[in-house]
């Protein structure tokens, strides 16, 4: 059986390479998504420690367990607990249950004190088999559920950023993906804030055919209005110049940035800087852009780290893995 890595919300992990991340919901500190497949369903779910201080993984357990008893219970079926027993997941003491009520449900939870998460992990299978047994020993084996960076992997894209950086609104569809890592800082006379956004653009050479191999062209044409309003949130024309290219693997970057600032009631000084690529062996276009803003109410002066903005938009360009 073959496998591949999907990176989510801090966690990584290890599934069959016919699985798909289907549905998500929630943030870093608390949260959930799904793994599915026409014969599994993997569910991970997260909930902060600090929300909750006095619960303990047992104490987890048996919360799920209550909810699926109660469940049960509505459709008059008996939940029966088969096994019970400690584990590890990643360095941590973990507890595995199995529940039958009909059907057979798998979970292992555990605490992270790394992440300041208690998680859960559920399996259910149509089948229970060698290769469902293959699946859950795999996934147990290799997940992460904490590191120096939030490692963001799906449809064969990859890539590292901060873990200040939280999920905001992001859409998952089979043809289209949306993401965007948002982090503020707060202060009496500063508010600063800085984002990711990557999206991908599929069938690019039919859908855009003139202007696939002309990036620059294709931004202003097919995506500029459309960044502007819902990324940027600005309604008037902003004008992005070339900065030049960055070498990626076999790709070349087209890197382009825009600088703003206003001086209504705030003060106002903001970056974007925007890297655009063809991917041929994934007949993409993708774009990674990266924004930053500082905002102080006049007559405060303003200073917005433009070297500091470079710096981390290479960096996650360089961690960047588009097939």
């Amino acid at each position: 059986m073959r496998f591949k890595e999907i990176g989510w919300n801090g966690f990584l992990l290890k599934v069959p390479e016919d699985m798909y991340l289907t549905r998500h919901g929630g943030d870093s500190r608390e949260g959930t998504f799904f793994i599915e497949s026409e014969n599994c369903l993997i569910e991970v779910s997260w909930i902060s420690i600090s929300k909750i201080p006095t619960a303990s993984r047992l104490e987890v357990v048996d919360k799920i367990t209550d909810r699926i008893q109660k469940e049960a219970g509505k459709k008059k079926l008996n939940v029966t607990i088969r096994e019970r027993r400690d584990a590890v997941v990643n360095n941590h003491k973990a507890v595995y249950l199995l529940l039958d009520y009909g059907v057979r449900e798998r979970y292992y939870v555990w605490q992270c004190p790394d992440s300041d998460r208690i998680v859960a992990v559920r399996f259910l299978f149509r089948k229970y088999d060698e290769r469902a047994d293959e699946v859950i020993k795999n996934l147990i084996g290799t997940i992460k559920c904490h590191g120096k960076k939030h490692v963001w992997s799906l449809m064969r894209m990859r890539f590292e950023a901060p873990k200040s950086f939280l999920l905001n609104p992001t859409e998952i569809k089979s043809a289209e993906l949306n993401i965007a890592l948002l982090e503020e800082k707060f202060s009496a006379f500063e508010e600063r804030r800085r984002a990711i956004y990557v999206k991908y653009f599929p069938m690019a050479n039919v859908r855009f055919k003139d202007t696939y191999r002309n990036l620059e062209r294709w931004f202003e044409k097919n995506y500029l209005k459309e960044f502007r309003k819902k990324i940027l949130k600005r309604r008037r024309k902003i004008s992005f110049k070339i900065k030049g290219e960055k070498k990626m693997g076999s790709h070349v970057a087209l890197i382009e940035e825009a600088r703003l600032s206003s001086m209504l009631i705030k003060r106002r000084k903001e970056i974007c800087s925007v890297a655009l690529w063809y991917c041929p062996e994934m007949n993409r276009i993708y774009l990674l852009a990266f924004d930053t803003q500082v905002h102080r109410p006049l007559p405060f002066k303003i200073r917005l780290k433009a070297k500091e903005h470079e710096a981390l938009f290479n960096e996650i360009l360089e961690s960047f893995r588009c097939h």
